[in-house]
């Protein structure tokens, strides 16, 4: 019958963002109980039938059309018992909107149910429909119930700052007549917390461990309050005594563990191996468990923990992708290919295709690459561009050149949208600038002029190519001039500006530039080699050489893989 599956119910409670409800946590209503007999019931023959072809659709696992069916009498005959299945049911399929339709009717059919204010408070928290919740949680705490105020505030943190404001202020008001309310003042610490005023969260906290020295809900509230702080030990003390207490308490568990992983990855690793024993089935507990073993570079557990999401048929693609990480890092090129090719549209998409482009062109098997990225544009079209942009980066990366320049060439002659892209034409000229090809990089930078001629990028590509492989310095001195109006405190602009001075042998004019490009208005170096590699050089021929050499070091310091400093010193004959 329905009503078995409606006990059973994959529905959670709410669960808020820092999990505070555990430890107070809301009785559901007892559904298995709940069937329907026709015969105390004065229900039409249509109605009957239709309650009837619900239970058989329920019993069949055939819920939407279950549900459809009960919210039809639910309206239909207001009967709080039907109005109730049409919640539950709307409850145990997620679906928040009928669930938050049908708990209002219920409300409305049997206004002192507590199981139906219950169930609104919760469509209407889930919805984000928050100060209606605190309506109906009003209600509840008015007849001495259970009240959901901890989950209301909890979800607040969606709302905007005036919206939270009034709502704490509601908090604060109902506080003067229930000054000893936990939840009520859980719940305005948890508000407070979210306007980051923590001193006055704290004192909330507090107050409530002063009634309360046992409240799970104040003392996570505490806790990620001192940890918000920058009082972690303090933080992380006050949660392992507490745990030596309720060792069971998950949700205190799970914060002790999320602090730890600031503080000592070890000890947290310990804890959410716990936790994954005491919740075999939280499939984020496994995660955290997964990628704070993988990060120990302790791949055992790593590996049965992400397979023990795929087991569980959760976060599967995410699994997949870790897992590829972890047969990558060991050199099991195989699994990980395997592994990256199961990660499906999601977060972990693109950081997947970019490790598998880069095994393949790591091994030189270019026809896999591109034949793994035609699927993948085949897929997403509408990334298209990225992705060419993305193999044949890749492919530079790995210095194959010639390769990288077939994939942009294909792509330039893909579409009519796409042979006119400044990104794509712009990716062409700085490839063919690094093989030299300078007359071929000058082509797709007057392409990219004529489709944007304020393209500051291209106006300063173009400008800085003229000025370091030609003569042409009235034309380079031009572009860059337009460059520098269009963007004027842009360093790589200033320091092709500074080149052009160097080319034409205007050494202080240079080292002025040069300068200001090297150090930001705030006072610290720009991170460019480029620039450090100019500066230096300039250094150099003008006699200040132990500056130079100080430049360079402090360069090759920041960017220890670019070779452009390095290049450098070896033309200048530098050791």
């Amino acid at each position: 019958m329905l009503c078995g599956y409606v006990a059973e119910s994959r529905d959670q409670e709410l669960a808020p963002a820092n999990e505070l409800t555990q430890s107070n946590e809301v009785t559901q209503p007892n559904t298995s109980s709940l069937i329907i007999k026709p015969s105390e019931r004065k229900f039409s023959a249509d109605s009957l039938y239709s309650l009837l072809a619900a239970e058989i659709a329920g019993s069949r696992q055939l819920y939407d059309v279950a549900l459809t069916l009960y919210v039809q009498q639910a309206i239909q005959t207001r009967d709080p018992q039907i109005v109730e299945r049409a919640t539950m049911i709307a409850r145990y399929v997620n679906n928040n909107t009928i669930a938050l339709e049908m708990s209002q009717l219920w409300v409305e059919t049997a206004p002192t149910n507590k199981q139906a204010l219950t169930n609104a408070c919760l469509a209407l928290i889930q919805t984000g429909h928050l100060q209606d919740a605190f309506d109906i949680s009003k209600r509840l705490q008015i007849m001495g119930e259970i009240t959901l105020f901890q989950n209301i505030a909890a979800q607040a943190s969606k709302l905007t700052k005036m919206q939270r404001e009034r709502l704490l202020q509601r908090y604060k008001n109902l506080l003067l007549h229930y000054e000893q309310d936990e939840q009520l003042l859980v719940g305005a610490g948890l508000l407070l917390q979210q306007q980051n005023h923590f001193d006055e969260a704290m004192d909330y906290a507090h107050k409530v461990l002063n009634l309360y020295p046992h409240s799970i809900p104040a003392a996570i509230l505490e806790a990620n309050l001192l940890h918000q702080l920058k009082h972690d030990k303090e933080a992380i003390a006050k949660m392992g005594e507490l745990l030596a207490f309720y060792p069971a308490n998950t949700s205190l568990r799970k914060q002790y563990a999320r602090t730890l992983t600031h503080y000592d990855m070890a000890l947290a690793q310990q804890q959410f191996a716990i936790l994954s024993e005491q919740t075999p089935n939280d499939a984020d507990v496994l995660l955290s468990l997964g990628i704070i073993a993988m990060e120990r570079k302790d791949y055992k557990t790593a590996n049965k923990s992400f397979e023990r999401l795929l087991d569980s048929n959760q976060n599967i693609s995410t699994a997949h992708y870790y897992l590829g990480r972890i047969a990558e890092n060991q050199q099991h090129w195989s699994d990980a290919i395997f592994n990256y090719l199961q990660v499906e549209r999601g977060n972990d998409f693109l950081s997947a295709t970019i490790s598998l482009l880069d095994i393949f062109i790591r091994k030189g098997d270019f026809l896999s690459a591109q034949q793994h990225m035609n699927r993948v544009r085949i897929r997403f079209p509408d990334q298209a561009e990225s992705l060419y942009l993305l193999q044949s980066q890749t492919l530079i990366k790995h210095n194959f050149l010639s390769e990288a320049e077939a994939v942009l060439n294909e792509a330039l002659q893909t579409t009519a949208t796409m042979s006119n892209s400044s990104k794509l034409l712009f990716a062409r000229a700085m490839l063919y600038s690094k093989r030299h090809q300078n007359i071929e990089a000058e082509r797709d930078l007057r392409h990219m002029l004529q489709l944007e001629p304020n393209n500051a990028i291209a106006l300063n590509s173009l400008g800085y190519l003229l000025a370091d492989t030609s003569q042409r310095y009235r034309e380079a001195k031009e572009l860059l001039t337009k460059a520098l109006t269009l963007k004027p405190n842009d360093p790589v602009i200033i320091d092709s500006l500074g080149w052009l001075h160097f080319r034409t042998n205007n050494y202080p004019e240079a080292l002025r530039e040069l300068r200001r490009a090297h150090i930001t208005n705030s006072g610290t170096t720009y991170p460019n080699p480029a620039i450090a590699a100019h500066l230096g050089e300039v250094l150099w021929v003008t006699g200040k050489q132990e500056e130079a050499r100080q430049i360079w070091q402090d360069g090759i310091k920041q960017a220890p893989d670019d070779s452009t400093i390095p290049a450098t010193m070896k033309r200048l004959h530098v050791e």
